[in-house]
């Protein structure tokens, strides 16, 4: 079987209001702007996702709607998971291996989604800057054979690039 898995870092948040705490955060103007951008973006690998988990931080949730409003994705299907806030490489690893769909979308924050990303593939080299998506293919049969260097980038985008 051919495996893929985007990771997404959550859009630029807002640190307007001081009384929220980090875990409430919303995306700011610029992270509103680039989520659908990405989303656009992520519609052209044309991928069938199954799958989209996100952490349930505001900023995370957020992104990961507006991502899934632009490849059509239902938004009620959208799976949280609260040990992705702030995860480590093996929290990201325990999510996917119980997984039994073939494309996978995870949202998430750094540094623990670039972290994973270079654990799967050593890439990206550059930071993950937020919204920025990376699309990483694997030939395992299943997520439960997942290991260090298995995967293969296929591309790596962040809004930057398209503004």
């Amino acid at each position: 079987m051919h495996l893929n898995l985007l990771l997404i870092r959550h859009a630029k948040s807002s640190w307007a209001n001081p009384s929220l705490g980090d875990f409430d955060r919303p995306l700011n103007d610029r992270g509103n702007h680039n989520a659908p951008l990405m989303g656009k973006r992520i519609k052209n690998y044309n991928l069938d996702l199954d799958t989209i988990i996100s952490s349930p931080a505001n900023r995370a949730k957020t992104t990961a709607k507006l991502i899934a409003q632009e490849i059509n994705f239902d938004l009620k299907s959208i799976e949280y998971q609260s040990d992705l806030y702030h995860a480590s490489s093996q929290i990201f690893i325990s999510a996917l291996s119980v997984q039994e769909k073939e494309s996978i979308a995870i949202v998430g924050h750094n540094p623990g989604i670039q972290d994973f990303s270079y654990w799967l593939c050593s890439e990206p080299t550059i930071n993950f800057s937020t919204c920025g998506v990376i699309h990483i293919s694997f030939n395992l049969d299943e997520w439960a054979e997942i290991h260090r260097n298995c995967g293969v980038m296929r591309s790596f985008e962040y809004p930057k690039m398209f503004t």
